[in-house]
C-alpha cells in the first residue's frame, strides 16, 4: 500500500517550491475490567494524509482520508491554493527556508507484540488484577486496563525525502476509589504517565502484575491521612502529571505558531528552546 501511496504522490505533486505529504494510520484497542466486570472492547482505526504545499513565499495545507489519486490530487490542489493565497501575507516567507530531505526508518523494538498475545489471556490477566484492587469494603469502585496503539506514519517530499516510522505504545492501568463518610480518593496506576513504546513486556517491566494490592491499601491510607502542612514546600512532580503541565504549559502556547501561519513549533525557533 504504502509503495502505491509514494507512487501516486509522486504523480500529484504540484510545480512548487516546496511539497510533502504525511500518511498516518493508526490502530487502537482498549480492553477493561471494571468492578470484576468485562467491559466491550473499544477498537478503532484511523487514516488519512495531509498535503503540505510552499510556493511563492506562502503555506497551504490539504487533508484527505481518500487515498486514491483523484483523492490526493484534490488535496494537493487545495494545499496549493491556500499556498498561493497566503504568498505574501505569512510572518515567514517560506520561499526562504531550506527545506530537508530526510531519510529515515523508525521501528519501536518489542519484544512480545500485542497481536500475538491471545485476547483471553489479555482480559484473564485484567480480570485477576481488577479483583486483586477489592481488599476491603470501603473500596467503591475498582478496574484494571490496557490501551494498545499501533502507528504506521510515511512522510515523502516532492524532492525525494522519505521517513517511514512503525510505533507500538502500551498504556496498562489500574484504580481503586475508596470512601469513607465524606472523604472518597482514587489512587492509581499507570494511565498516560507509563505510557511508553513496547508490546506485552510492558506490563511485567511496570509490575502490573503484583502492584494491585498495594494501590489498594494507599487508597484506604489516604482516607485517614492529615492534610498537607501548609507553607512553602519543594514539590515533586510525578511523570502524569509533568506530562500535562507542559501540555499545558508549553503545547498550548506552541500552537501560535500555527494561528500565524507557519510550523515553527516544530522547527525550534519559538519560545521553547
Amino acid at each position: 500500500m504504502l509503495k502505491d501511496l509514494e507512487q501516486r504522490f509522486r504523480t500529484v505533486a504540484p510545480q512548487a517550491d516546496f511539497v510533502s505529504l504525511r500518511f498516518v494510520l493508526e490502530r487502537t484497542e482498549a480492553l477493561s475490567v471494571r468492578q470484576d466486570i468485562v467491559q466491550p472492547v473499544q477498537t478503532s482505526e484511523d487514516t488519512g494524509v495531509m498535503i503540505t504545499v510552499f510556493d511563492g513565499g506562502g503555506i497551504g495545507y490539504g487533508a484527505t482520508c481518500d487515498l486514491s489519486e483523484s483523492g490526493l490530487r484534490r488535496a494537493a490542489s487545495d494545499a496549493h491554493d491556500w499556498a498561493r493565497r497566503s504568498a505574501g501575507r505569512t510572518v515567514i516567507d517560506f520561499s526562504r527556508i531550506a527545506m530537508p530531505k530526510p531519510q529515515a526508518e523508525w521501528t519501536t523494538p518489542v519484544q512480545i507484540p500485542w497481536a500475538t498475545v491471545p485476547l483471553g489471556d489479555k482480559i484473564a490477566l485484567l480480570r485477576e488484577q481488577c479483583a486483586r484492587l477489592k481488599t476491603d469494603p470501603r473500596i467503591v469502585d475498582w478496574s484494571s486496563g490496557l490501551y494498545h496503539v499501533g502507528t504506521e506514519s510515511l512522510y515523502l517530499t516532492a524532492a525525494g525525502g522519505r521517513a517511514h516510522q512503525r510505533f507500538s505504545y502500551l498504556v496498562p492501568s489500574l484504580s481503586a476509589t475508596a470512601n469513607e463518610g465524606s472523604e472518597t480518593i482514587t489512587r492509581s496506576l499507570g494511565g498516560r504517565g507509563y505510557c511508553r513504546q513496547g508490546g506485552m513486556e510492558v506490563v511485567d517491566a511496570v509490575g502490573f502484575r503484583t502492584v494491585a494490592p498495594e494501590i489498594a491499601a494507599e487508597a484506604l491510607a489516604l482516607l485517614t491521612a492529615p492534610n498537607c502542612p501548609s507553607g512553602t514546600k519543594d514539590l515533586l512532580i510525578a511523570p502524569d502529571q509533568m506530562i500535562l503541565q507542559i501540555h499545558e504549559s508549553v503545547g498550548h502556547p506552541l500552537e501560535l505558531d500555527r494561528i500565524l501561519g507557519d510550523e515553527r513549533n516544530y522547527a525550534g525557533t519559538s519560545f521553547v528552546t
